[in-house]
């Protein structure tokens, strides 16, 4: 066998062992037996976090037309979020299983991460044209702690340039390149977190929450967690970090309920499980709305 077909069968057995990592977390994710589906998850994290990357050269690059897996981005085109999760904490085990590759290694494509939740539909509207133009226009848009003259100024649309835009809508907005820090690593944990647990099969198909009411407090949250990391302030470290101890407070509970949820089929006698389960999440619920200091604070009170 020559360098060429040895070259080819690596590849080939790539990419075999990307679609198995795949399958091993669709099946993490739709296993009922929690333990278990820890151990596929584990399995998968085995695959994609230290076989592929030998084999690959530590090349990292999904291929075309393959489903992504937990690869090893390129360090100059992604920011991979080093969690301060405990593994195996729960928030860390809802991220595993709920939030797909492309979620948890954000790469350049995905910029904005996150645009305004508060902004108005005019302003939103320029965004989006600009985001799903020809070129890359915030690639090049200044950074949140950047000085923008310009920024506040009426937008004309077929006047003001793409780039024109971006400067006069900063701070609607927050890309990769602001979170490049230890401080956006940590907002990026916020960020996914929320998304997680928004995710959960006991929000998503359960009738445990409401789910209107805590996708605001989540999407509310996940912004002011990447202005925060944006900014990159003196406290922003020790408001990051309070945050994500008040996603922690909810994570738990209600991965205990996720698991119950879904292996209710297949063991019946759950139901007081589940239950229990559901009144701690709606307990965490009634006082759970994390201030930008990561402190929590009554209903009354907001």
């Amino acid at each position: 066998m020559n360098e060429h077909e040895i070259d080819a069968r690596v590849e080939e057995l790539g990419r075999g062992l990307r679609r198995m990592a795949a399958g091993l977390l669709e099946a993490a994710a739709d296993h009922p037996d929690g333990v278990r589906a820890r151990e596929l998850s584990a399995a998968a994290r085995v695959l994609t976090n230290d076989v592929l990357p030998r084999l690959d050269g530590e090349a990292g690059t999904a291929r075309p037309g393959e489903p992504e897996v937990q690869d090893a981005p390129p360090r100059a085109e992604s920011t991979t979020v080093t969690t301060s999760a405990q593994p195996g904490s729960a928030r860390a085990e809802l991220v595993e299983m709920y939030l797909p590759d492309y979620e948890r290694h954000l790469r350049e494509e995905k910029d904005p991460v996150m645009m305004d939740p508060d902004l108005s539909y005019a302003g939103w509207k320029h965004l989006m044209r600009a985001e799903h133009g020809r070129g890359k226009p915030f690639k090049d848009a200044p950074l949140w702690t950047d000085t923008v003259p310009s920024r506040g100024k009426a937008v004309v649309r077929g006047v003001t340039s793409k780039t024109e835009i971006m400067r006069r809508l900063h701070h609607s907005y927050v890309n990769l390149r602001d979170l490049k820090s230890p401080d956006g690593e940590l907002a990026l944990e916020v960020y996914q977190g929320c998304q997680a647990m928004e995710h959960s099969r006991a929000v998503r198909d359960g009738d445990f929450v409401e789910t209107s009411g805590l996708g605001l407090k989540l999407l509310a949250l996940r912004w002011r967690a990447l202005v925060i990391g944006a900014g990159r302030g003196e406290h922003a470290r020790s408001q990051l970090l309070a945050q994500l101890r008040q996603l922690d407070v909810l994570a738990s509970p209600l991965l205990e309920l996720d698991t119950a949820f879904r292996k209710r089929h297949s063991d019946p006698s759950l139901g007081p499980r589940i239950a229990g389960a559901a009144h701690e999440v709606e307990a965490v619920l009634q006082r759970w709305a994390p201030s930008p200091a990561g402190t929590l604070t009554d209903p009354e009170q907001l």
